[in-house]
């Protein structure tokens, strides 16, 4: 038991306490159990002892005190942070706005720095533009005197224009002619080739039939000779058995007629039809002699059949070389004819000999002739461009004659404004200064007359000021126009000198492109008479590659952002035609220069089209080329990758592809080409020849190559297979037939079957009345000639050779 300190209190004044201590809390009445009395042991120590919950309930209300303590000491440190973070952020913005203050400041001073330096500037612009005027009335001067000499020029550079010309004139009438003689040379050969290949085409079928009956007469010999030997060997055996027979006959006569003289009737008969049967065999004999005979005439027929072979193959070779020589004739004769027609044409030509001499010299003139043109082409630009030039700086002379005359008149008008302004204010000074002396006049007989001339001087003097505004104003709004004129001139300078620089850049482009023809001209005239070597030759192709279009389009481009640019500045001068009377004059001018530069655009726009429609054509034949040389069709496409990239891709299909989902797809990036993985690039055996033609041998045309070749091959195996099957349909049908007729095939259909497939296997057509066809049917020997016809019914063919066997059977 503890002993509490404190003296009891009462219950009321509990009460209040814990109500301060812990305000929000419930209150909690506990009371103690009732004590049972004890009449011996009740004393006053009980009163002082404190209970359980007593404590418990004070150490409650320290702790929730603690708490709430706590819970507003973090609620003030989180304010304090708060409030630390919001001055450091004012405090940053003040430094930013005192910056932002500062720059300000700097920046006001920049600006009246520039605004005095402009000022300084205009004032310099003024005194120049002045000076400019004067220089340009001098160079004026000049410009005629030089237009009058370049004029002089002109007309003798046209002079020798016209006599060049004419010189190119003659040289081109001399070469149309050449060239027709060549034409109709060219055509008249053409037509007799044509003929000789008709004829030949002619005799080469006349000797194939010839050959074919030929061969066909000599396979019935050959047939019928084997026939004939197997009989004759056949009448042989029965010769020498008849033979061996009658000489044991004779024995036995012999021994019969020396045993017993007496003959029966029977033997008799015996012996007769024993001599028939003789007679029989001799006959018999008779014939096999007839049949060695024929054997020996078909011997004979053989070596003559193969002399006659011999003699037609040498017939054939002699026919041949007559052909060879009537061909080697004609084309003497003809080269006699143009030998001869070229000495009739040829001016100073008596023999053949002279016409290569000839020849050589008439190169040469041509040679110099189109140098001479070349050269002469090449001053006449110049001197068009040169002239041109002139021109051009001498219609900016004329428009700058016409503005420093409309400036002249300008200020003319206003020097009479100012005249005129100037005479009005002189009178009215006379008028006031009469005024005034009427006024002192008056002044001087009337002495209460100083309130009037105060009034009047103060009326002189306000209509004194606004005339001197009025004078100001009309400077300001004269120095305004001139400011507006002189950017007006500034920028019809900056176009002319613009349109000069293009003028210049197509003339050079014009001067390149002749001499470029001047040059092809040359070549294809060195090598049509064949003066070429490779060494010192260069072989210049006019075709539009993909950089000079790319080039082309580029300058076309350019040339249409600089025309929107001066059609720009053509709307803000005409807005500031209707403010201004100078840009009457300037807007004739303007106007012929949007003209020029239309035309300018126009032609430019007509050569990109021909060179579209040219580089189309040039592409489409390349594509077809591409595809029949090296077997693939090729789809170009050109797009970005997303980091800006240029990429071009490439798509190849083989000509052999047996669907549309067969493609190679290739990336072609900055000089390196890669593979790119699809659908059909993944197949087993396609990713086995990339991994070791692309990746090991580091050869995109060796894969493509043998792609080419395995296709190829695999149609190839795909038409035999074809026959294959064919020649089983036919073994099909035989053995139908044999099940149907309960007959087995023979050794020699199947012999026969197995040809038949050897030769649809290697692609051979079976014809009407063919060697091959023949060879098959000869094999099966041991059927009948119903057996043999209806195979070649089932064939759908018949052989005149069959029907010659049957019916030599």
């Amino acid at each position: 038991m503890i002993t509490r300190t404190p003296p009891p209190r009462k219950r009321r004044a509990d009460v209040p306490l814990i109500s301060e201590l812990s305000p929000d809390r419930p209150l909690v009445i506990y009371e103690d159990p009732p004590l049972v009395e004890h009449p011996h042991e009740a004393s006053a120590s009980d009163q002082m002892l404190c209970t359980y919950q007593c404590r418990q309930m004070v150490k409650s209300e320290v702790l929730d005190a603690l708490g709430s303590a706590e819970k507003q000491v973090q609620d003030y440190q989180s304010k304090f942070e708060a409030l630390s973070a919001k001055l450091q952020k004012s405090e940053a913005e003040r430094k930013k706005f005192q910056d932002q203050f500062c720059y300000v400041e700097q920046e006001l001073a920049a600006a009246q720095g520039r605004e005095k330096a402009l000022q300084e500037q205009l004032m310099k612009e003024v005194g120049d533009f002045q000076e400019q005027i004067e220089k340009q009335l001098k160079s004026n001067s000049e410009f005629e005197v030089k237009f009058k000499k370049e004029e002089e020029l002109r007309r003798n550079a046209e002079k020798l224009v016209d006599s060049a010309n004419e010189r190119a004139n003659l040289s081109e009438e001399k070469l149309s002619r050449l060239s027709e003689s060549i034409e109709r040379e060219k055509k008249r050969l053409h037509s007799e080739l044509s003929l000789l290949q008709k004829e030949s085409k002619l005799s080469v079928s006349r000797i194939n039939a010839d050959l074919e009956r030929m061969e066909c007469r000599a396979t019935s010999a050959e047939q019928e000779s084997t026939l004939l030997k197997r009989q004759l060997e056949e009448l042989h055996e029965r010769l020498n058995e008849c033979l061996h027979q009658k000489n044991e006959m004779e024995k036995k006569l012999m021994s019969a007629t020396f045993s017993s003289q007496e003959v029966s009737t029977d033997t008799n008969i015996l012996v007769k039809h024993l001599q028939d049967e003789l007679r029989n065999f001799e006959s018999e004999v008779r014939e096999a002699r007839k049949l060695k005979s024929s054997h020996e005439n078909n011997e004979l027929l053989k070596e003559k059949l193969l002399e006659e072979k011999g003699r037609r193959e040498r017939a054939e070779s002699e026919i041949l070389k007559l052909q060879e020589a009537q061909l080697t004739v004609k084309e003497m004769e003809d080269e006699l004819m143009v030998w001869k027609s070229m000495i009739i044409e040829i001016p100073g030509v008596s023999f053949s000999a002279d016409i290569p001499i000839k020849f050589a010299a008439f190169q040469k003139e041509v040679l110099e002739s189109m140098m001479k043109v070349g050269e002469v082409s090449a001053q006449l630009k110049q001197m068009e461009v040169s002239l041109e030039a002139t021109e051009h700086g001498k219609q900016r002379a004329e428009t700058e004659l016409a503005m420093a005359k409309e400036k002249a008149k300008e200020s003319l008008s206003d020097v009479m404004r100012l005249e005129q302004i100037l005479s009005s204010v002189t009178e009215e000074r006379d008028r006031l200064l009469k005024d005034v002396n009427m006024m002192m006049k008056q002044n001087n007989v009337k002495p209460d007359g100083g309130s009037t001339n105060e009034t009047l001087i103060q009326e002189l003097e306000t209509a004194l000021s606004r005339r001197d505004c009025y004078i100001k104003e009309l400077e300001s709004k004269f120095n305004e126009q001139k400011n507006v004129i002189n950017r007006q001139n500034e920028e019809i300078n900056l176009l002319t000198e613009r349109l000069n620089n293009e003028m210049r850049r197509v003339k050079s482009l014009e001067r390149e492109g002749d001499r470029l023809r001047s040059e092809i001209s040359l070549l294809e005239s060195k090598l049509g008479h064949g003066d070429f070597s490779a060494s010192s030759t260069k072989v210049l192709r006019m075709v539009n590659t993909l950089a000079v279009d790319s080039d082309a389009k580029h300058t076309i481009e350019t040339l249409r952002a600089e025309m929107q640019k001066m059609k720009e500045k053509l709307q803000a001068l005409e807005e500031l035609k209707g403010q201004t009377d100078a840009g009457n004059m300037i807007d004739s001018n303007i106007s012929e220069k949007l003209a020029q530069l239309k035309g300018q655009i126009a032609t430019l726009e007509k050569r990109e089209e021909r060179y579209k429609t040219v580089f189309a054509e040039k592409i489409s034949v390349f594509r077809k080329a591409c595809c029949s040389l090296f077997g693939y069709k090729i789809v170009m496409d050109d797009h970005q990758r997303p980091n800006g990239i240029p990429v071009t891709r490439f798509t190849l299909q083989s000509i052999y592809a047996q669907s549309d989902e067969e493609k190679l797809e290739f990336e072609y990036e900055s000089g390196s080409t890669n593979i790119l993985a699809n659908d059909y690039a993944s197949q087993p055996e396609i990713s086995r020849q990339v991994e070791i033609f692309v990746r090991k041998m580091n050869s995109i045309p060796a894969f493509t190559a043998n792609l080419t070749v395995e296709r190829g091959k695999r149609r190839g195996r795909a038409k035999g297979e074809r026959g294959v099957v064919m020649g089983d349909v036919v073994k099909k049908r035989l053995t139908s037939r044999a099940g149907e007729r309960d007959e087995p095939i023979h050794k020699g259909s199947e012999e026969s079957i197995e040809c038949f497939n050897h030769l649809v296997h290697k692609r051979y057509t079976i014809i009407r009345g063919s060697k091959t066809f023949g060879q098959l049917v000869r094999n099966a020997t041991k059927w009948t000639n119903s057996s043999k016809q209806k195979l070649l019914e089932s064939f759908g063919i018949k052989c005149l050779q069959v029907q010659r066997l049957s019916d030599s059977r």
